[in-house]
């Protein structure tokens, strides 16, 4: 915490950017203060949930509402993750205060930064990412690329993450899904090891896309978050900051992919786009689940397609040096690029 603090009142932050952080913070933190000790063991069996990894930008929210559209898996909703302490023992009271809440600090932040609905859209009933709770408990690792705070990396990685990772168990458990739940978050790429331990059994669907197009679609993404919390920022600096990001976040995922004991599942981003159908009959298959007959999508692909122009050159990236800078990567996984 004393490097959170020392990180917070760096020149790094203009003083608007470490104002609004310190509020931000201090609400997640009491939130999940709150649930924590609400939080209680329940020993009681969990179904061996999926899991949907890839870089940001990637298609993993397009995959997480493909898979809960079409069989039976369960997700966790915005208003949920952002909001997970009881306050009312009346199931009804308790979603409306909770969802309200949400409501509240999600329009605070979209006002702050409104081009990020046009990048990653968002309302309170949209399955999300798993950062949404953690954030609560501050260990999470989106802050890392949110502040730049490279010291929390360092952190997490060195720590045992399970306790963390129990006490979203508990959420989930405590959220009494009737399905198998269907979780989703590029995070979870940098810690698979304390995630298989957690939930054993668990299937982990890996999409893959182009590391440039998801670099150039992030890049501006994270270009507004960075302007409110450090004032404006330079562009070539967050293109760097991000292809660097996504080298440490691929070669630790392929590392651990080589020494847990886990089930992969890998599906191409360009095929989820262009053959649904096909990536439903691979996931039925590789998942052992049938399809649920003549369901409708209740969200349009089209709705998680990025509406913000920019332009890719602006943030020192090009094709080539992409490329070049991902062989790694894309010679292992060529036939899902």
């Amino acid at each position: 915490m004393s490097d959170y603090i020392d990180h917070l009142n760096s020149d790094l932050f203009s003083p608007l950017g470490r104002r609004l952080h310190s509020i931000l913070s201090y609400q997640s933190l009491r939130e999940g203060s709150r649930f924590a000790k609400q939080s209680k063991h329940i020993d009681k069996g969990m179904q061996a949930p999926v899991i949907i990894i890839g870089l940001p930008r990637s298609g993993t929210t397009n995959l997480h509402n493909f898979i809960i559209n079409n069989f039976n898996f369960s997700g966790l909703k915005y208003w949920e993750l952002s909001s997970p302490s009881q306050v009312s023992r009346n199931p009804f009271i308790d979603k409306k205060i909770r969802k309200f809440k949400s409501t509240i600090g999600f329009y605070i932040y979209r006002y702050l930064i409104p081009s990020i609905q046009s990048m990653h859209r968002v309302n309170m009933n949209t399955y999300e990412e798993c950062w949404n709770f953690q954030k609560n408990l501050f260990l999470c690792y989106n802050y890392v690329i949110q502040l730049k705070f490279l010291q929390l990396e360092k952190f997490l990685l060195d720590i045992d993450t399970a306790p963390l990772l129990n006490h979203y168990k508990a959420f989930i458990l405590q959220s009494n899904k009737k399905n198998p739940i269907a979780l989703k978050c590029p995070d979870h790429m940098m810690f698979l090891p304390d995630i298989i331990n957690t939930f054993p059994g668990t299937k982990i669907i890996w999409i893959h896309r182009d590391p440039f197009d998801t670099i150039s679609s992030y890049c501006p993404m994270i270009e507004s978050v960075w302007n409110l919390f450090f004032g404006n920022t330079k562009k070539q600096e967050v293109g760097s900051f991000i292809k660097e990001l996504y080298i440490r976040m691929l070669k630790k995922t392929m590392e651990h992919r080589r020494t847990v004991n886990c089930n992969f599942i890998d599906v191409s981003f360009d095929q989820l786009i262009n053959d649904r159908q096909s990536v439903l009959q691979l996931l039925s298959s590789k998942l052992e689940t049938p399809i649920i007959e003549c369901r409708e999508e209740r969200v349009s692909p089209d709705f998680f397609k990025s509406k913000y122009s920019f332009d890719p050159s602006s943030y020192n990236i090009s094709k080539e040096r992409i490329e070049e800078s991902f062989s790694f990567y894309s010679e292992q996984y060529s036939k899902y690029l």
